[in-house]
């Protein structure tokens, strides 16, 4: 049988008894990092020398599943992920998935989730979407961005202490006075909140993971198109163009010159 099963995110605390159980009982440990579950087994004073362990991480999992000896689930078997729960910008929907077609029993255990964590420590309300990390650069990213600036939910996403600052100012640019929430460090010691106008906030020390909310927009009766949108609106091409650089950052001319190429 096939456990899931989620670890903390900060506070060696927040691990649940029965998580403890399930990882005393695995005779096979599927994990993101051998190294950091080991270290995880070793502050929870599990012995792990009797268990086998597999590295399964986003750039192995699917070579990895494809491998699996069904008859591996006669065992006990527990997959974790380095920080918080499998599936949530981690392996481990695959995994499910696996057990789903070959009728493989599994269990996930409840946990510690940044996601969640963030939300209800911004106070927001209402309905909220998760956008997990944004590309990292180039018109994919500046797509994203837009989509999760003007979502009409709560929108949520994480990201590295290397680029909060570069999303800070792209939200500034983009949104500058709505409420933003950014969360540091959730459930460790420097643990930090922020919440404020965009425009208003400054990051003092960035070192640490990020969650970010956005409070849903204000502005519920505008209609929202983004730019596949009005690329399929049936409009002349000018004023088609004047409108996707509205919100693009090309000019008139520019979209004006591709929409006529194309």
């Amino acid at each position: 049988m096939l456990f899931l099963v989620p670890t903390p995110i900060g506070n060696l605390s927040d691990i649940s008894k029965r998580a403890v159980e399930v990882l005393l009982e695995a005779e096979y440990i599927f994990c993101e990092d051998t190294r950091v579950t080991k270290k995880l087994l070793n502050l929870l004073q599990i012995d792990y020398s009797n268990k086998t362990f597999y590295s399964m991480h986003s750039h192995n999992e699917t070579e990895i599943i494809s491998k699996l000896d069904i008859a591996i689930f006669d065992k006990n078997v527990a997959y974790v992920s380095d920080a918080g729960m499998p599936g949530i910008s981690d392996p481990g929907s695959k995994l499910i998935q696996f057990c789903q077609l070959n009728q493989i029993k599994y269990d996930v255990l409840p946990g510690a989730n940044a996601v969640l964590t963030a939300l209800v420590a911004s106070g927001f309300e209402g309905e909220f979407s998760f956008f997990g990390f944004l590309p990292h650069k180039g018109s994919e990213r500046e797509k994203k961005l837009k989509e999760f600036c003007h979502h009409d939910k709560i929108a949520i996403l994480y990201e590295s202490p290397h680029r909060i600052e570069k999303l800070l100012n792209e939200l500034k640019k983009e949104i500058p006075n709505r409420i933003g929430f950014f969360a540091k460090e959730l459930t460790k010691l420097h643990q930090t909140f922020i919440k404020d106008e965009i425009k208003n906030i400054t990051l003092k020390n960035t070192k640490g993971e990020w969650v970010v909310v956005l409070d849903k927009s204000t502005k519920t009766q505008t209609l929202s198109l983004n730019y596949d949108d009005i690329l399929a609106l049936k409009l002349p091409i000018k004023e088609k163009a004047k409108l996707l650089s509205k919100i693009s950052t090309k000019s008139t001319k520019e979209i004006y010159n591709e929409l006529i190429n194309l």
